[in-house]
């Protein structure tokens, strides 16, 4: 049994989540108050809002030294917050939670029973989700193809929603890269994990932040960051137009000497001008994908800039 002193930060970033903030630190306190086994500490990266999310933070944080604010220069997504938050984090193992409360914290607890058995990674396993067809039409196609792509490296419908033991999420930390795709990181690291399946809730209030931009954004983050299998299909093109090319070349030799024929006309040379500068195009635009990570890379520029600490 782990040691009562043990600390979990749980990490939460927050973007103009005014309708959601009330509710959810109710939650987490009587979460908090109730739990027997660990100290908390809740660390909020409030990022861009425009709302009166970091107000009613910044109140609750003055009653309760349990919550934590720290305040970011603007908007950088859900993996920047969560990243920025993990920085920060000085527990013994770190929870990611949403501020949407589709994921309850009362599941923190069951996330901890597999951490006290030696798994370093404790991920939340969606059973049903609660978007659009659509949208959960997406998910599945973006595991599907993301694990086609890497080997299987991503475990299918886990969630943001995790615990990482301190040396997983310290591992994570110490990685110097921009574009961060946190949850394949995290996998990346090889640590023990498993899953804890639970049914997503739906958003307790507000408006969901993910639109199609958004998570088509996040997707190939992940799929970029993860494979090289888009550069390679760069090369099996070019070996499959030369190959085409080389074929019909001959074909055209072969009735230009047997039967004195030409190749066709004008319509001919325009389709296949076309065709072959749309792959080209095609292609050119997979490598820029991954020239414009690299020159993030080399910039260099810090991924979050600090407006506010409180009880930081």
């Amino acid at each position: 049994m782990l040691r009562k002193t043990q600390l979990i930060s749980i990490v939460v970033p927050v973007y103009n989540e005014e309708d959601v903030i009330p509710e959810l630190l109710r939650r987490l306190t009587k979460f908090i108050n109730s739990s027997k086994h660990y100290q908390y500490e809740v660390i909020f990266v409030e990022h861009g809002s425009w709302d009166k999310s970091f107000v009613l933070l910044s109140n609750a944080a003055k009653k309760d030294r349990h919550f934590k604010i720290l305040q970011l220069a603007k908007n950088v997504g859900a993996d920047g917050g969560i990243a920025a938050g993990m920085q920060h984090a000085h527990g013994d193992a770190c929870v990611i939670l949403m501020a949407d409360l589709q994921e309850p914290p009362e599941l923190i607890d069951q996330l901890s029973e597999k951490w006290e058995q030696g798994y370093k990674i404790v991920y939340g396993l969606v059973k049903k989700r609660t978007a659009g067809m659509v949208r959960n039409f997406n998910s599945r196609l973006f595991y599907k193809v993301i694990n086609l792509m890497t080997g299987h490296m991503f475990p299918e419908n886990a969630s943001d929603f995790r615990l990482m033991d301190r040396v997983v999420y310290e591992s994570v930390n110490r990685l110097k890269e921009h574009n961060k795709y946190l949850r394949g990181l995290v996998m990346w690291t090889g640590y023990p994990s498993i899953g804890v399946p639970f049914d997503r809730a739906e958003r307790f209030a507000g408006t969901p932040k993910s639109d199609f931009r958004t998570v088509l954004k996040v997707a190939t983050n992940g799929i970029l960051s993860f494979s090289y299998v888009p550069l390679r299909l760069v090369s099996t093109l070019g070996v499959i137009m030369t190959a085409l090319s080389f074929i019909l070349g001959l074909f055209y030799l072969y009735l230009f000497i047997t039967e004195g024929r030409t190749a066709p006309g004008i319509t001919t040379v325009i389709l296949l001008t076309l065709i072959l500068f749309g792959i080209l195009f095609f292609v050119l635009g997979i490598i820029s994908e991954y020239l414009a990570r690299i020159y993030e890379e080399v910039k260099d520029r810090p991924p979050y800039l600090v407006k506010a600490k409180i009880n930081l």
